[in-house]
């Protein structure tokens, strides 16, 4: 999965350019939006990447 994180194996959605992501997990009748602005401070690696990855297990994980 492009989100690099533990959602079902019927999950999809897409991650955009400015760090934002949509997944939706029917399985687990959930939907997670992360809206952000990476760009803000330019364009340069800025480690949202990661920070999205880690957005996501800690949802799931507090779900657990």
């Amino acid at each position: 999965l492009a989100s690099s994180s533990p959602f079902s194996p019927s999950a999809f959605g897409h991650t955009g350019f400015t760090g934002t992501s949509l997944w939706i997990d029917p399985e687990r009748e959930l939907v997670v939006a992360l809206l952000t602005n990476a760009v803000y401070h330019g364009r340069q690696e800025n480690g949202f990447q990661a920070f999205r990855v880690a957005f996501h297990q800690a949802i799931l994980e507090g779900l657990s």
